[in-house]
């Protein structure tokens, strides 16, 4: 076998080792990377309706009924309170809707779940 031929075949094999490694990584993304991502966004989204949820406690004088008076304008007392979010965020891919469970006068949470994982706040 001539040189030539030697150095096609090792650039060829180290163009396939390469496009095999690059689909490693493609693989790990999908396997880890992005169902990482969307439960950090899940995350952060019931930390953000829970802030809201304050929010709305602090200026109406009590807990929401629901996740839809954060974004709707009512009267207390005569006063407008709220809207205290644009709208409720959207879940990631594969995340439940966000759930708001009033506990008592002063106590909730505000969960989604994936398969086996839950995220809430407070």
């Amino acid at each position: 076998m001539d040189a030539l031929g030697r150095l096609v075949r090792v650039v060829l094999l180290a163009g396939l080792l390469l496009g095999l490694a690059a689909c490693e990584q493609q693989e790990k993304a999908v396997r880890e990377d992005i169902p990482a991502a969307r439960a950090t966004k899940a995350q952060a989204d019931v930390q953000a309706i829970a802030g809201a949820v304050g929010t709305y406690r602090a200026s109406c004088g009590s807990l929401p009924e629901s996740l839809e008076a954060l974004t709707t304008q009512t009267t207390v007392s005569g006063a407008p309170c709220g809207p205290v979010l644009g709208s409720i965020p959207t879940p990631p891919t594969g995340w439940s809707a966000y759930v708001y469970t009033r506990q008592s006068e002063t106590a909730f949470t505000v969960t989604s779940t994936s398969g086996a994982r839950t995220v809430s706040a407070p």
